[in-house]
């Protein structure tokens, strides 16, 4: 199903916010994984391949390595909802994320965020990602938003400093510098594991 389609049984009805999404939620199966984007369900790609899982365990353990050797309170996780305060039509589960220590009150969805990530696959059409890409840019706290695809050895990074402009990184030997965390790595090390590598 693509970000744009509504599902059926929810055509008559008004966009979704988080608490008639989470109501949706507990009447699905749990094998199911699911996201409110602008208001609609999406069913996403449920497991993701392995090279996606792999590509994001290494953004992952990259990030926490940075991220502890400054000893901060942020760290990275994967597969994370997320929440923008004032925008309730928008619950993503971003692959990897950097939130802090303070979590917030919600229990199902960060309310802050840092960093947040998508590794493309077959089910993430385009729009779908634009659009994600674009409400991770109204999070105040979001400095950087990164797109992997795990077809060929590209990465986007999108950069709250750079005016949200974003830069393709494509050889292995680019280098991927996101200061604020401390983090650097060539390009070939988000790949590693993979025939990307």
């Amino acid at each position: 199903m693509s970000a744009i389609e509504r599902l059926p049984s929810l055509r008559d009805e008004p966009p979704m916010d988080e608490a008639r999404f989470l109501a949706f939620l507990h009447a699905r199966s749990e094998d199911e994984r699911w996201e409110l984007i602008d208001g609609e369900p999406v069913m996403t790609m449920h497991p993701p391949s392995l090279k996606h899982q792999i590509i994001g365990q290494n953004l992952e353990r990259l990030l926490n390595g940075a991220l502890e050797a400054q000893t901060s309170n942020l760290f990275a996780i994967r597969e994370i909802g997320l929440a923008l305060e004032g925008n309730p039509t928008f619950r993503p589960q971003a692959d990897v994320a950097v939130i802090d220590n303070d979590h917030g009150e919600n229990p199902y969805f960060a309310e802050r965020f840092y960093f947040a990530a998508e590794v493309l696959s077959e089910s993430n059409t385009r729009e779908y990602i634009s659009t994600k890409r674009l409400r991770y840019a109204e999070h105040p706290l979001c400095l950087y938003i990164l797109i992997l695809s795990q077809t060929d050895r590209a990465v986007e990074v999108w950069s709250r400093s750079n005016g949200w402009k974003g830069l393709v990184y494509r050889s292995p030997d680019d280098r991927i510098d996101l200061p604020e965390f401390g983090f650097s790595c060539f390009l070939r090390d988000l790949y590693a594991r993979t025939d990307l590598a």
